[in-house]
């Protein structure tokens, strides 16, 4: 209608995730409901444990009767490691600091904050990311865009478990993204935390996407 900018309508097209670009400039619901990364997206992006180095970390810390997940990609974007786990602070700091030395990201939320902290007394290379509604919006909506164009690989496990399980709503605020009551987001928390360290990883190290 003249209303948009054919331009601006195709850069959204490749900025976006397919759910949110369909559903603000096409006005279509999207075939897979309020799971924002796309069920025939995931499946492709379904492959075996790759046997690389981890060039990033993502972490996501325990909180009451969730799990600590710890998710390393090499330098394609694939999985290269999974650890998820339920142990006390000082063992998990352990965990994390037998971790090679490359860069993190780590769920600094709450009391996630001295953890990360401490991590950051041995480590120059650990950033700490505060969740709020407004980055994890954003660092979902990234993980979806790696997800739907395959810059990003992962085994069948929890991961593909919270992936397929994953929603988003529409709220007066903005777009809400977490797991159904009653299940989990831990890994695909951590694998947007290394999403988005991958990408800083890529941008100033030696990798490129094969």
């Amino acid at each position: 209608e003249g209303i948009l900018e054919l331009e601006e309508i195709e850069q959204a097209r490749r900025d976006l995730p397919e759910a949110v670009f369909k559903e603000l400039y096409l006005a279509e619901p999207y075939e897979d409901g309020s799971n924002p990364f796309g069920l025939q997206h995931i499946e492709q992006c379904k492959f075996p444990m790759s046997t690389m180095p981890a060039v990033c970390f993502g972490v996501d810390l325990a909180k009451s009767t969730d799990h600590t997940v710890i998710i390393g990609l090499d330098q394609f974007g694939s999985v290269c490691r999974l650890q998820r786990f339920q142990m006390d602070w000082r063992q998990t700091v352990q965990a994390i600091l037998a971790l090679p030395n490359v860069p993190m990201r780590i769920d600094s939320t709450g009391v996630g904050d001295p953890i990360v902290e401490e991590i950051q007394r041995h480590r120059n290379n650990v950033t700490g990311i505060k969740f709020n509604q407004w980055n994890k919006q954003q660092m979902m909506e990234g993980l979806a865009l790696s997800i739907q164009q395959r810059k990003i690989s992962f085994p069948p496990s929890v991961i593909t478990d919270e992936l397929e399980q994953f929603e988003f709503v529409y709220t007066r605020t903005g777009v809400k993204y977490s797991a159904p009551e009653g299940l989990h987001d831990d890994a695909v928390c951590a694998l947007a935390l290394a999403n988005e360290c991958h990408k800083t990883a890529v941008s100033f190290g030696n990798y490129s996407w094969a």
